[in-house]
């Protein structure tokens, strides 16, 4: 579960200005992570599986994208592989609850991280902003 109240400092102004999309199936998840990150001041986006992701993708320019693994209709490798197929070179954030996740086939299908669920509030920015100073 992720502490809102947990929140810390650790992006940069610039890095807190990026447009990031969440996805995720879960109402409740998708509202909570926006909270955390519309706090740093993060633009947020949501979406509720891949396909209305890929919807998104194609009309607005993302800086990072945060998403779930399991979902239906299109789940994260289906997310994946359209963004490929749309030549994104968007980074994206891997979120799962399950321990058999083969986080290499998705760094392989273009995940830039993995992250295990739950994750906290500060660990999500941290490396959320790691993330996205990395690809500036």
């Amino acid at each position: 579960m992720i502490d809102v109240l947990a929140t810390t400092n650790a992006a940069d102004t610039a890095v807190q200005s990026a447009r990031v999309l969440v996805v995720d199936d879960e109402p409740a998840l998708r509202r909570m992570l926006a909270r955390v990150l519309e706090t740093e001041r993060y633009e947020v986006h949501l979406a509720a599986d891949g396909a209305e992701a890929l919807a998104l993708v194609a009309h607005t320019p993302f800086d990072i994208i945060v998403a779930d693994v399991v979902m239906p209709t299109c789940d994260g490798p289906c997310l994946l592989a359209g963004l490929k197929a749309l030549g994104s070179t968007v980074p994206v954030i891997v979120l799962t609850g399950y321990a058999d996740t083969d986080d290499a086939a998705l760094m392989a299908l273009g995940a830039t991280r993995v992250l295990g669920k739950p994750i906290g509030a500060a660990g999500l920015l941290r490396v959320l902003a790691e993330t996205l100073n990395a690809s500036a």
